[in-house]
């Protein structure tokens, strides 16, 4: 099979990501050549290929998680080697998508967040002021942490506003955040002050380097489950309660004790519409997040289940 140097080369997701997706395609390769198929290069790849894989993996007694992965490893190297007939849907591949879910809220408590950022704003020191602006951006733009460090004011915002996410993103998904609060645009602002023509990183760090400080910094602010309850992708989780309510009218199920008193609120709200509402915000959360198609199971961790 071809040599996997693109995803090497590429900007897509972080270093760990890019890593563990070459492992993830090195392991599709091996098995389908262990099924007896000489197809050498991506760019001839086909869903016949991915189904027969599937099939061995659980055969082997792979559980569908670790199946996913190893998809989203093959895509994303199909996609560098301009493959993209791989179909997006895991379930196409007879892949279930059964995740529990605990309808916890997992959010970072605003009164931690609006404290660290504060604070991390008014030192003097210029790396606490780049996690400042990165977690607004995790927060008002529901970005991840390596879309967040990633992130480049100058390249991202359109001339109308929009905001396109290329950097960083997982699985090389890019997208484009249609919708922009009041505090998502000072975050973009502040970012662009911060770091002028560049992203976040500071120019004498590695990506890794950063990160690692990143965490330092944030931690050393209470933002971490031990601490607060939520990590800093709790920011992610914010700005998705945040959005469903702004499409729907009404809160998240995780914002409430019970699957009924969420019902019985949506139901006040908005009648027999919230069904219709709940759906289709979604639907929207879910690209806007960055997940493919059959991510139903990672939205739900966000907002919880109805």
């Amino acid at each position: 099979m071809q040599a996997i140097r693109g995803i090497k080369q590429t900007k897509s997701g972080s270093a760990k990501t890019r890593h563990n997706h070459i492992k993830e395609a090195r392991r599709f390769v091996m098995t389908i050549r262990e099924l007896g198929y000489g197809v050498k290069r991506w760019k001839n790849v086909t869903n016949i290929h991915i189904q027969k894989a599937v099939d061995k993996w659980k055969e082997e007694g792979l559980q569908a998680a670790t199946v996913k992965e190893y998809l989203s490893g093959v895509r994303t190297v199909c996609r560098i080697y301009d493959n993209d007939q791989i179909k997006p849907d895991n379930t196409q591949f007879g892949i279930p998508n059964r995740v529990f879910v605990d309808n916890r809220d997992k959010s970072i408590p605003e009164e931690v967040f609006q404290k660290a950022v504060t604070e991390l704003k008014q030192s003097s020191n210029s790396d606490d002021k780049r996690v400042a602006a990165q977690l607004q951006l995790e927060r008002y733009l529901g970005l991840r942490v390596e879309e967040a460090c990633k992130f480049n004011a100058h390249q991202a915002v359109l001339s109308d506003g929009r905001v396109f996410i290329q950097h960083g993103t997982k699985g090389g998904r890019e997208r484009i955040i249609n919708e922009l609060t009041e505090n998502g645009k000072a975050a973009i602002e502040y970012a662009k002050a911060i770091s002028g023509i560049n992203n976040l990183i500071p120019n004498d760090h590695s990506e890794k380097q950063w990160i690692q400080k990143y965490y330092r910094i944030t931690r050393a602010k209470s933002i971490s489950k031990k601490e607060c309850g939520a990590s800093s992708h709790g920011c992610r989780h914010s700005y998705t309660q945040d959005r469903y309510e702004t499409i729907t009218g009404f809160k998240a199920p995780c914002k409430f004790e019970s699957k009924k008193e969420f019902r019985k609120n949506a139901i006040t709200i908005a009648g027999k519409k919230w069904v219709k509402l709940n759906q289709d915000a979604r639907q929207i959360i879910k690209s806007e997040l960055g997940h493919g198609p059959d991510r139903d199971d990672v939205v739900s961790q966000y907002l919880g289940a109805t």
